[in-house]
């Protein structure tokens, strides 16, 4: 479904003005913009790269951020493929807490491998082969149980902090992580990551934009 889809679905809900369609990724100086001006951050992408982006400009404008994603890995067993869990995570990212970063929820490497996977398929292979890039995991395809179980969850951390009904301290929610192959729940304290200078914290729309000299605006010659 697409952006303009998905904004005609809200608005037959709840009227005309609600949603504001983008068909746009987040590596472009509109997409940021928008997204700088909400209130809350739900992020729901598959890339490391939207990800990341995501997560600056949640530090950078102070914005709290909620990320969800789901992961079928699947491994080789005796010439056939199996699957090894099935599996959620959802993290709430709190202005001045630990970012996505921070929790490794991408890394430089996990960043260059997508990258080089996206352009260069050929380049990419060959490093994989050698040992150059490492921890890439065959995943089945996500289905549609799976995702409306982490989506759920996403929502319920959303309103266990706008209506604080759990009987411990939000705190201690910063990430929980569901199997369904385990059939098991855990949850993470914000005290269990570690953070890590931020150069672009509460810095707005400084300019170059995110700390990113690729959005760096060219001045305009005086007349």
């Amino acid at each position: 479904m697409n952006a303009f889809c998905t904004s005609g679905v809200v608005e037959s809900y709840r009227g005309k003005g609600v949603a504001l369609a983008l068909p746009l990724t987040l590596d472009c100086r509109e997409a940021i913009e928008a997204v700088a001006q909400c209130d809350v951050i739900f992020c729901c992408v598959d890339s490391l790269e939207g990800r990341q982006f995501a997560d600056l400009i949640a530090c950078a404008f102070l914005i709290p951020l909620f990320d969800v994603g789901v992961a079928i890995p699947t491994f080789v067993d005796d010439g056939r493929s199996a699957i090894a869990d099935v599996s959620g995570r959802i993290d709430y990212v709190q202005p001045g807490g630990s970012t996505l970063s921070d929790r490794k929820v991408y890394t430089p490497e996990g960043l260059r491998a997508e990258y080089l996977h996206r352009v260069d398929p050929d380049a990419f292979r060959e490093e994989l082969q050698a040992g150059y890039i490492k921890g890439i995991l065959e995943e089945a395809p996500s289905v549609i149980t799976l995702n409306m179980r982490a989506s759920s969850a996403l929502v319920s951390e959303y309103i266990a902090r706008a209506y604080l009904f759990r009987q411990e301290p939000n705190r201690r929610y910063a990430r929980t992580m569901f199997s369904l192959a385990a059939c098991d729940e855990d949850h993470y304290d914000e005290d269990d990551f570690e953070l890590h200078d931020n150069g672009i914290f509460g810095r707005g729309d400084a300019e170059p934009l995110l700390g990113l000299p690729s959005f760096r605006q060219q001045r305009r010659n005086a007349a």
